[in-house]
């Protein structure tokens, strides 16, 4: 009589690998698989596929994907909190052995102010480039604040007079003054005012917030405020005044930051140098302040001792 069979026994599964626990890891940090692709730099489909592998291997499903979000499932959220330690623990264990290799080497993603981009921010990347030869910054100018994590930048500059209330981690760089300026061919032409009240005599380059139009940023009297403003070319931008006021267009308003080369190379002049005004500060922000990627941390620290030494 033949002998029963033992029932079946349901395959194990399958060991998950470290690279496919990474790529769950970041996407479940980042809520995106494309911001995860970029911080990984590796394809979106590359980290859509050891996700996937992920899940068929343990067989439980640890995100739910749709067209606009991407959220963890109660397994996949009691997943990551049980990976997240020792992934940030590999990640330190890493950047230690990076450190103690040589140079810091990799991709640096920079979102950053349009007004940024000229003149200062270049000569800054062009040094800091001479300093760490094995890092590459990618710089992504934009008057939109971008979301960080999302989009996978490392960090931001942002010039602002306070920021919001955010989990970004932010590094105050520079106080920015407004002053006003004119060009060499200009005050030969016309004259260089002595007094506020000359002001009004001569042509005069507005700059128009777009927050808050018809309020001058130079606001210790009145007599500021009215003299500049009204004028024949008015704007929201500081580098479209700042091209204009080098072409003899007038006396106009720009952050001393950003006139500072042009006073260096003669290009524009102060007028009125005692009137200035506090328009606002630069920091540096990023995600956060555990883990700071190697990366990350020596632009940081460059950026502040750069802007130090030229300001």
């Amino acid at each position: 009589m033949p002998r029963p069979r033992a029932p079946s026994k349901a395959p194990c599964p399958r060991p998950p690998q470290l690279d496919e626990i990474a790529a769950f890891a970041r996407v479940a940090e980042l809520g995106s698989f494309t911001a995860a692709a970029a911080q990984l730099g590796v394809p979106k489909s590359t980290v859509s596929r050891a996700v996937t592998r992920l899940e068929e291997g343990l067989k439980v499903r640890l995100l739910q994907r749709s067209p606009r979000a991407v959220a963890l499932t109660e397994a996949g959220r009691r997943f990551f909190g049980d990976v997240a330690p020792h992934i940030a623990g590999l990640r330190d264990a890493a950047q230690a052995l990076d450190a103690y290799q040589g140079q810091p080497q990799g991709l640096i993603r920079l979102s950053a102010p349009p007004d940024s981009g000229d003149p200062f921010l270049g000569e800054m990347l062009v040094e800091f480039g001479a300093r760490y030869p094995l890092l590459a910054v990618e710089v992504d100018l934009s008057s939109r604040q971008v979301d960080l994590l999302r989009e996978g930048f490392d960090v931001a500059l942002r010039a602002s007079r306070e920021l919001p209330d955010s989990s970004l981690v932010a590094r105050k760089l520079h106080d920015s003054d407004v002053q006003l300026f004119a060009s060499p061919s200009y005050i030969a032409r016309r004259g260089l005012p002595r007094a506020m009240d000359e002001l009004a005599d001569h042509e005069r380059v507005v700059f128009l917030p777009s927050a808050r139009r018809g309020q001058w940023p130079l606001d210790h009297a009145d007599a500021v405020r009215d003299a500049m403003a009204t004028g024949r070319i008015a704007t929201d931008n500081f580098q479209l005044i700042r091209s204009v006021l080098r072409a003899g267009g007038g006396i106009g308003p720009l952050p001393r930051l950003l006139a500072a080369p042009d006073l260096a190379s003669g290009r524009l002049v102060h007028v009125l140098p005692e009137w200035s005004q506090r328009a606002g500060t630069l920091y540096l922000v990023y995600p956060s302040a555990r883990h700071v990627p190697r990366n990350v941390a020596v632009f940081r620290d460059f950026a502040v001792a750069w802007l130090k030494r030229i300001a």
